[in-house]
């Protein structure tokens, strides 16, 4: 065997690009970054435990500085035709709390929470939840959404749902 070394090539990472992070804990905080030319790089929600055991949860956005690219500015994606900042995520769900309200909900024994079916017993969707396929499409996601003073979460078939307290982020 040869004792001479390889020459590796370098390889740039997807963040090799990067000068600067920033964390924004509100979407106003992170379209303000946005519009100093820094790039989204993840949306994370943040749990968090207090002293007397609550879990919190918010969503932390971090966001990236680039390199210049030669001209002394950064590569960022352009604007679009409107000089409005864009909400990056939209922690309002898009759904008519009446549309889940008229659900035929089960208290689970605990009290602690409701549910109700999200497929017909053939498996197919519910015609009435049409309205709420984007609502059901982030929770299969494995988000917690809140809408009307109630978390939702989606488990296989079933929707669940929970009382939440005012000021209660989710």
């Amino acid at each position: 065997m040869g004792t001479g070394k390889r020459r590796r090539r370098k390889m740039e990472t997807p963040y090799a690009r990067i000068t600067e992070l920033r964390e924004a804990t509100t979407s106003d905080e992170a379209n303000e970054c946005l519009s100093n030319g820094f790039v989204l790089i993840k949306a994370v929600d943040k749990r968090e435990t207090d002293a007397l055991g609550r879990q919190t949860s918010s969503i932390v956005y971090v966001l990236g500085k680039l390199r210049g690219n030669g001209n002394g500015s950064a590569h960022t994606p352009q604007p679009g035709p409107s000089s409005e900042p864009v909400n990056i995520m939209d922690d309002t769900p898009n759904v008519d709390p009446a549309i889940l309200d008229s659900r035929p909900w089960k208290s689970y024994s605990s009290g602690e929470g409701e549910w109700t079916f999200v497929v017909n017993q053939d498996g197919s969707p519910i015609e009435e939840l049409e309205p709420a396929k984007d609502f059901l499409e982030r929770l299969k996601g494995g988000e917690d959404l809140v809408v009307g003073g109630y978390k939702y979460r989606l488990r296989e078939k079933f929707l669940k749902r929970y009382p939440v307290s005012d000021g209660q982020r989710v």
